[in-house]
């Protein structure tokens, strides 16, 4: 999902009509950043497309981790993969040798609940490291307060 998307739940009626749980907000939405382009609209099971968020979040949350202690974040993300979803075995057709590969080998494809499970489980692989790492949703919050602060200092 790329940064100018959203998700907006609903449900698929018996005729086939899409009724969303909060239509006024997608309307704004798509009003401020779409009115009068062409659009595509994607319908999926719920769950299954990730967010920008999640993406943007757990890239945030790992950043510091490898920074600090001195990790490439591709690596850092490559075996925080391997712990959460482990490997599989893989036959190279070519040689027929029988190596390990991950079973998610890139976050590109995991879908929203695996997202999430991806950012839970890496909250307690970093603790159980001895790294404090900071939560998507309390590093938004954070920066929601600091936000309103500094909006109330300048008024």
């Amino acid at each position: 999902m790329s940064q100018d998307q959203a998700v907006f739940v609903g449900t698929v009626e018996a005729d086939g009509r899409v009724k969303l749980e909060f239509p006024s907000q997608m309307r704004a939405y798509c009003k401020a950043r779409y009115a009068g382009q062409c659009v595509d609209v994607i319908i999926a099971p719920q769950g299954h497309a990730k967010t920008r968020a999640q993406e943007a979040g757990f890239h945030a949350m790992i950043t510091p981790w490898a920074r600090d202690d001195g990790h490439r974040i591709d690596d850092l993300k490559r075996d925080i993969l391997r712990a959460v979803f482990g490997e599989q075995e893989h036959t190279n057709p070519l040689t027929g040798e029988i190596t390990l590969v991950l079973r998610e080998p890139s976050t590109s494809k995991l879908n929203r609940a695996k997202y999430c499970e991806l950012i839970e489980r890496t909250l307690e692989l970093g603790a159980e490291c001895g790294v404090v790492l900071i939560a998507p949703n309390e590093y938004k919050q954070m920066k929601e307060r600091e936000n309103r602060r500094q909006r109330k200092a300048v008024a």
